[in-house]
């Protein structure tokens, strides 16, 4: 059985974060899918993704990655992918040839851990969502 997929989402106009750990796949892309709509309803400056726990992602990670650079590009904001980015994304953006797309928006150091001062965050995991 596989662990299921654990979303965090931090949501700050200046920068909003997004903390993907586990596996993903089609049985959850809707925590990705709601992370995403949260986020951008606030239209974020910066929108970081950390991904740096995700232990097997598929396209449906791979969508959610370019629904964020198109919808922050688009808006002429700015995508920061945290690195590292761990064998599973490494691969998955290898494997697709989508790794040039991002390239410029991997940046090193660590994900928030406790999330943007004043906001505890959202965590959503499993089937439920959690506040």
């Amino acid at each position: 059985m596989r662990a299921s997929l654990q979303v965090t989402v931090y949501c700050d106009p200046q920068l909003s974060t997004i903390v993907v750990a586990g596996e993903c796949d089609e049985d959850s892309e809707y925590l990705l899918t709601d992370a995403l709509t949260e986020v951008f309803a606030v239209e974020p400056r910066v929108l970081e993704i950390d991904v740096s726990r995700v232990e097997f992602g598929d396209s449906t990670l791979l969508h959610a990655l370019l629904q964020a650079w198109q919808t922050q590009t688009g808006r002429r904001r700015r995508l920061v992918l945290r690195s590292p980015l761990g064998d599973a994304v490494d691969r998955l953006l290898t494997l697709t040839g989508t790794m040039d797309i991002f390239a410029s928006c991997v940046e090193d150091g660590e994900g928030p851990e406790s999330g943007s001062p004043g906001d505890p965050g959202a965590n959503l995991g499993g089937h439920e969502r959690a506040r």
